[in-house]
């Protein structure tokens, strides 16, 4: 008894100091949100992709309808990405390849709209104006804990 207790503690810490192997990213890091917060999200199942709407302080305070839009220096980001399975829970997706980004900043006279493709099909809306409102009227998602 006295011999195993000490074999294994040498055991344990030679398997400890083994050099550990990196866990492979589920997805590859595409999208860097530069401090905006998310806003809300859109799914969309019949296109199988997932939109993130962010936004800065400003464009928050306007979702939540505590100013007019008019006054406001509010920039949103929408960022589409197709589904992914996701493979550490059964019957669930998460983001996958990224496909599009939108941008639109309301800091100007007029909403100032632009779109950067990815991995996805092309896309280009027919009217601006109606893709600015569409993102402007999206309904923020409620948080439990809110820390705004």
């Amino acid at each position: 008894m006295r011999v195993i207790i000490p074999i294994y503690i040498a055991a344990m810490l030679f398997i400890s100091c083994s050099a550990k192997k990196d866990i492979p990213a589920i997805r590859p890091y595409a999208f860097n949100d530069s401090g905006l917060q998310v806003i809300t999200t859109v799914i969309n199942e019949k296109a199988g992709s997932v939109s993130l709407l962010y936004g800065n302080k400003a464009a928050l305070t306007q979702q939540l309808n505590l100013t007019t839009p008019q006054t406001t220096t509010a920039q949103y980001t929408l960022v589409t990405y197709r589904n992914q399975d996701n493979k550490f829970w059964y019957g669930s997706y998460i983001n996958g390849e990224l496909l599009s980004v939108e941008k639109l900043d309301m800091s100007g006279q007029q909403p100032a709209y632009s779109i950067q493709q990815y991995n996805g099909p092309a896309f280009t809306p027919e009217d601006v104006n109606k893709r600015s409102a569409f993102i402007q009227t999206l309904t923020p998602a409620a948080f439990p804990c809110d820390p705004y």
